[in-house]
């Protein structure tokens, strides 16, 4: 490092001279039927995944095309279900790499052979497969190689993560198209040379995916929502992905109760409501409180006594009252007649 320059002593001099170099580069998964390959690495001390040629494709430029186009489509890809493209560098040995988010978790395929699949994971792994689905297909970008393989749940949550678009179709690469996808999950309309693919093609592979899940929970409802995915004409499929995700909601263990779950709760609070309205008014008073004296009268009896204008005009000479009045109710009624004057 030369003199003039400036260190914090937190970071390593390759980091201070501008070198970006990757350590620690290790070969995780080689592609049987495809053209790639994919490396973990580190950099700044943190992981990284990289996706390369095989030895045998580097140089090739059709093949370089693909990785360039993959890496185009994949870039300008902000969502959080899928994967994140973070650079393009050429790397020795390696050649051209695309720099990915590294997901620390296991594909989709590994995840229910391992039997950790269960109903309310299975609709919560289709509702997100639909929402990054459908945020592709806004772009007009569709994936044409949807499989288990492609699909990672992350250790930390069991969050769905799609990858791999290297055999993604989008409307800036026309002139680029692959045999796309494994034969199982292809729409029958991808098998027919020169037939264009429209996102129906990913409702059809989306719908292959369901369906092994069904199988493997033996869910009915489940089973539904594949039979409609994989039509054989595309458009007795679902138009689009948050079509299959509201109907995904509809499948749910026990749909039935929870509808009557949720109709008994709408009448409690309505009949809660309605019965809190017309008590506000209606509430009465105990028949019986104490009163000045040491007199404890029902309320209709006590207020004519105590009524403090009857009161006074019984004690004034204004208002004479008759002398079988005079007696000790009477003496009772100016005791409480001076009492209330002084409380008030």
């Amino acid at each position: 490092m030369a003199d003039n320059e400036i260190s914090s002593g937190f970071l390593d001099a390759d980091v201070l001279s501008g070198e970006q170099s990757f350590t620690d580069i290790t070969e995780v998964y080689v592609s049987v039927s495809g053209f790639g390959r994919l490396f973990r690495c580190q950099r700044y001390n943190r992981l990284h995944m990289l996706k390369a040629l095989k030895p045998a494709y580097i140089g090739n430029p059709f093949y370089e095309q693909a990785l360039r186009k993959e890496f185009d489509i994949s870039y300008q890809l902000e969502h959080p279900h899928v994967c994140r493209a973070l650079g393009w560098e050429t790397i020795s040995g390696l050649g051209h790499c695309i720099v990915m988010e590294y997901i620390d978790g296991l594909s989709l395929r590994e995840f229910m052979a391992q039997g950790k699949l269960t109903p309310e994971l299975a609709r919560k792994f289709v509702q997100e497969l639909c929402s990054a689905l459908g945020y592709l297909h806004g772009k007009q970008i569709v994936h044409r190689d949807l499989k288990p393989e492609n699909i990672l749940v992350t250790y930390n949550g069991n969050n769905i993560k799609l990858i791999d678009f290297g055999l993604s179709d989008c409307d800036d690469y026309d002139a680029l198209k692959l045999p796309a996808g494994t034969r199982y999950y292809l729409a029958p309309e991808a098998l027919n040379p020169g037939q264009p693919l429209d996102l129906r093609a990913d409702i059809y592979s989306l719908g292959i995916i369901i369906g092994e899940m069904a199988e493997l929970l033996g869910d009915k409802q489940l089973a539904a929502v594949s039979r409609r995915c994989t039509r054989r004409r595309p458009e007795d499929r679902y138009p689009s992905a948050s079509a299959v995700a509201r109907n995904m909601a509809d499948s749910r263990p026990y749909p039935h109760l929870y509808r009557w779950v949720a109709a008994v709760g709408v009448l409690l609070l309505v009949a809660g409501g309605y019965t809190y309205y017309n008590s506000r008014g209606t509430v009465l008073p105990p028949t019986d409180f104490p009163v000045y004296g040491n007199y404890s009268l029902p309320v209709d009896t006590w207020a004519q006594l105590t009524d403090s204008i009857g009161v006074e005009r019984a004690v004034t000479s204004e208002y004479p009252v008759p002398a079988q009045r005079q007696s000790a109710a009477c003496e009772h009624c100016r005791e409480a007649l001076y009492e209330l004057r002084e409380v008030r």
